[in-house]
């Protein structure tokens, strides 16, 4: 299950699989005490747009557990990663370090988006959403990515 993941790899994971899970669990054991309407759309700053019934909720979990599994299961299929695109020449010896350095941005970005979707869901069902809050876990898969573009043309370059 965790073949060719190194330990951080598989702690992120397991964080993400975790709040995801955790989440799911949340809303189904106090489902008898959400809110009849939750909201179902906020505007730029944050404002409350449109309430729907509380079954609305399962649409939102449902793209959590998707996209959360569809990043573990990513991480386990070695064409996916193997064959990567980079603009640069990855020389030989050299596939290791960058499937590597590929992992773990994948790890960092599926964490950072279920982080995301967690905070999507209580804010759905408190009614409120902070937008600096949701942009935080975006801004740090950001720089993870440029952390990643740096990396890999280090490697590929040294």
């Amino acid at each position: 299950m965790f073949r060719g993941m190194n330990p951080r790899q598989i702690i992120l994971d397991c964080i993400a699989i975790a709040l995801c899970v955790l989440t799911v669990a949340a809303v189904l054991i106090l489902w008898h005490r959400l809110p009849e309407q939750i909201v179902t759309n906020f505007d730029f700053s944050g404002e409350v747009g449109t309430y729907s019934h509380k079954s609305r909720i399962f649409v939102l979990l449902g793209t959590m557990v998707l996209m959360t599994a569809m990043f573990s299961v990513l991480l386990r299929i070695p064409a996916l990663y193997r064959h990567i695109n980079m603009p640069w020449t990855i020389p030989w010896g050299r596939e290791g370090q960058v499937v590597s350095l590929t992992k773990d941005f994948l790890c960092i970005t599926n964490l950072c988006i279920t982080i995301g979707n967690v905070y999507l869901v209580a804010a759905s069902i408190r009614g409120k959403l902070l937008n600096w809050l949701l942009w935080l876990p975006y801004g740090v898969m950001f720089a993870a990515m440029i952390w990643f573009l740096v990396r890999a043309r280090k490697i590929c370059k040294s």
